[in-house]
């Protein structure tokens, strides 16, 4: 008898609270799983949806971004053109006429005027651009300078050039949508008088 009452002896209130704290854990286990879960998915979804969309300027064309026509017009504007680059946008006569008229090129004293080297390529050849470029200086309230460009006389140490045409472009941007033209635009001076340059890249 006294074997049978050891037998169903009843458990002490510590074998109480280790089982039901032993059970309390192993509910909460699906709980914990489903919540990891959910934090996961969300987390996996945000990177789906938002990562790629950092990396699109770097994907997109080089002259898609209004960054490049900028960056011609500034180089134009301040370097290539400029008569130095101490003076912005204060234009070269010489280095002018020999970027608008290559053919007059050889009439002009390049190395006196210190145009560069290239000073008569193209402008995409120039900014190393596989699209299309056009460079205008026109009057400051042009609304159509690819039409209506400057045509002026420029005076240089080697004469005067006259009628010169401030246009060169590599295409017709009027050929492709407007959307597909970025335009950046800079004021200069030439002997003085102010004109804006604008530049196209398609």
């Amino acid at each position: 008898m006294w074997g049978n009452r050891r037998g169903r002896a009843n458990p002490s209130p510590g074998d109480r609270r280790t089982r039901l704290s032993l059970g309390g854990r192993r509910a909460q286990t699906p709980i914990d799983f489903a919540v990891g879960a959910g934090v996961f998915l969300l987390t996996l979804a945000f990177v789906v949806a938002f990562v790629p969309s950092l990396f699109d300027p770097f994907a997109a064309a080089d002259t898609a971004s209004p960054l490049v026509s900028d960056r011609v017009a500034a180089g134009l504007a301040d370097d290539i053109l400029a008569v130095s680059p101490a003076e912005p946008g204060v234009l070269s006569p010489a280095c002018t006429v020999a970027f608008f008229e290559p053919d007059e090129a050889d009439a002009v004293d390049l190395d006196e005027a210190d145009c560069a080297a290239n000073i008569t390529a193209s402008p995409a050849a120039q900014f190393h651009l596989d699209r299309d470029v056009q460079v205008v200086i026109h009057d400051l309230n042009e609304s159509d300078p690819s039409k209506h460009p400057a045509e002026i006389p420029i005076e240089t140490r080697n004469g005067t050039f006259e009628n010169v045409e401030l246009v060169r472009t590599d295409g017709d941007p009027n050929a492709v949508g407007a959307d597909e033209v970025t335009v950046s635009q800079r004021l200069v001076s030439i002997h003085g008088d102010q004109y804006r340059l604008t530049v196209r890249v398609w």
